[in-house]
């Protein structure tokens, strides 16, 4: 062969390459400016707290979505949305215990309900095809997923908002480390404590409004106007202990 007719050949594999490179990337852009298909399913939060008095529940019901990953790959996937509020649940004279809701709530109905990548495609749709009424239950020995659960020791103070509950997973020294904090009993009495919480699909109405009728009067002037006002410490100490709405209502 002729080193004309080399050099031409040559050039038309290039030419070949180029324009499959090109379609690739018109391919790719064009799935990254489209505008993913989102999923969304409503799910009730309800948890039951064991006393001498007897079971004592509150629920809430919390909207979770999530968008399709812009590429399909197993390992891939997008942060899921909750949107709602906190579950209270009324102990009478002993208090008010709160479930926080939070950035990571998404990682809690995982636990309830453990699939195989759950922010992938299949992992979406699976969770957005569940039938309304399947339950599942929050596992404390799975990790992560585990709310924080507080409470006020003076409804008149909202800065003595308290960590009652939570379950954890760090890395440590020894590898991954799991963490239990459990002040049921020194911050509501003798004999309470956590029995369970639940999940369960439904069809109704996100919870709207529940929470404010047991929050501190003046919660929202303390701390949300007057966060700025707040020493440090405390700033650090009450980020991860008041989240007790998010999103809009859906």
């Amino acid at each position: 062969m002729s080193r004309d007719k080399e050099i031409k050949k040559s050039k038309r594999r290039f030419v070949l390459l180029l324009a499959g490179l090109l379609s690739l990337a018109a391919t790719a852009a064009f799935a990254m400016s489209a505008k993913p298909q989102t999923y969304s399913w409503h799910y009730k939060m309800t948890v039951t707290v064991e006393t001498p008095e007897g079971l004592k529940t509150g629920s809430a019901v919390r909207a979770m979505s999530n968008a399709v990953p812009r590429i399909d790959l197993p390992d891939v996937g997008n942060p899921a949305d909750v949107s709602g509020e906190a579950v209270v649940v009324d102990l009478g004279e002993r208090g008010v215990l709160f479930a926080l809701i939070s950035h990571q709530s998404d990682h809690e109905f995982y636990n309830a309900f453990p699939t195989r990548g759950p922010s992938t495609l299949a992992g979406i749709k699976h969770y957005a095809s569940l039938p309304v009424g399947t339950k599942g239950t929050i596992d404390p020995e799975r990790f992560p997923g585990y709310p924080r659960l507080v409470t006020f020791t003076d409804l008149k103070n909202p800065k003595s908002v308290k960590l009652v509950y939570e379950r954890k997973l760090y890395a440590g020294n020894a590898g991954r480390d799991k963490t239990k904090i459990d002040n049921f009993e020194e911050l509501f009495g003798s004999g309470v404590k956590l029995k369970d919480i639940t999940l369960e699909i439904t069809d109704e109405p996100v919870t709207r409004g529940v929470v404010e009728n047991y929050l501190p009067e003046n919660f929202s002037k303390e701390i949300t106007d007057r966060w700025r006002e707040l020493p440090m410490a405390e700033r650090g100490r009450l980020v991860n202990l008041i989240t007790f709405k998010r999103g809009d209502e859906r």
